[in-house]
């Protein structure tokens, strides 16, 4: 385990598969990037292109997009490379049934010293896979795109050895991410957690009728938004004194929306087919603007921040 991680493989080329092929490559390592879907293997090397193209007009990588991309594959099956990786990740559907059958064929045919990860947001893979495995195997749970967001919450399992956690917060220090390890399992990690109860409350408030969507979000990116990148949520406890912490949850209740419901106005957007960016309509319109364009500006914002960020050293 004294060796970096020289080479990765990447099961699942959707989403978020296709982002950590950029993280990795970009990075300086040997990317095997595979799917069952071929159009989707082809589709995956066209966004990664252009985002490539687009990061370097930015400033953002020193290297050309063909020196990186170059350093991508795209595989069918992973039977060629699977002995000479010495990191898989997969990125396939949720589904408990699938990510089994995955880690038990991946017992297989890896070898004996392969770390195994799983980027699920929310499901305990333990379980799942076979005793083989669990003395290296932990999720490693990106945020969308990953290229872009640094944070990758590490959660080792029961039976994973320290060092392997160890060694993959190595690697992703060394891919300039901010990787952060939790204890142990729990349903959501941190993030979605919090981003869960977050949802929660401004879907139940716009149900309701307190508020639009444009209000809430106005609200949020005028107060918390700016606060929280400097001050976390406990540092916000301590400028504002635990002492008015204490005595505020002492307050009689707020009443906040503690059950997990569907959301009719979500329901009925979702029914409409109004399924955010990738159709052209969500809670906000995005009609007459392809998906890239839209994107692109999010990005081009959030390269901004995220520039900031780094320097108040914040992230």
């Amino acid at each position: 385990m004294s060796e970096k991680l020289k080479t990765v493989a990447i099961i699942g080329a959707g989403i978020m598969g296709h982002a950590l092929a950029i993280v990795f490559s970009r990075g300086g390592l040997e990317v095997f990037l595979t799917d069952i879907d071929r159009g989707k293997l082809n589709q995956a090397r066209n966004l990664i292109k252009s985002y490539l193209e687009f990061s370097f007009s930015q400033g953002l990588v020193e290297e050309s997009p063909e020196t990186i991309l170059g350093r991508i594959k795209t595989e069918i099956t992973w039977e060629s490379f699977a002995r000479k990786t010495d990191f898989i990740i997969e990125a396939i559907i949720e589904d408990v049934k699938a990510k089994r059958e995955l880690f038990y064929r991946l017992a297989r045919d890896i070898g004996p010293e392969t770390i195994v990860a799983s980027n699920t947001s929310y499901l305990n893979v333990f379980p799942l896979a076979p005793d083989s495995l669990q003395d290296r195997l932990l999720i490693t749970h990106f945020f969308s795109p990953p290229y872009l967001i640094p944070l990758v919450e590490i959660i080792g399992g029961p039976r994973t050895k320290p060092a392997v956690v160890d060694k993959v917060v190595g690697l992703m220090k060394d891919l300039g991410m901010t990787p952060v390890t939790m204890k142990k399992f729990l349903p959501g990690f941190i993030v979605n957690r919090i981003q869960r109860a977050i949802g929660r409350e401004a879907l139940y408030m716009i149900d309701e009728g307190f508020a639009e969507p444009a209000e809430i979000d106005r609200a949020i990116k005028a107060s918390v938004a700016i606060r929280l990148p400097v001050l976390g949520i406990f540092g916000r406890y301590d400028f504002a004194g635990l002492d008015m912490a204490v005595r505020a949850l002492k307050a009689p209740s707020l009443g906040l929306a503690s059950e997990d419901r569907l959301s009719p106005r979500l329901l009925k957007l979702v029914t409409d087919g109004h399924l955010g960016v990738k159709s052209g309509k969500g809670f906000y319109s995005y009609e007459n603007r392809p998906p890239a364009e839209v994107f692109k500006e999010r990005d081009t914002k959030l390269i901004k921040i995220i520039k900031i960020l780094r320097e108040l050293e914040e992230i």
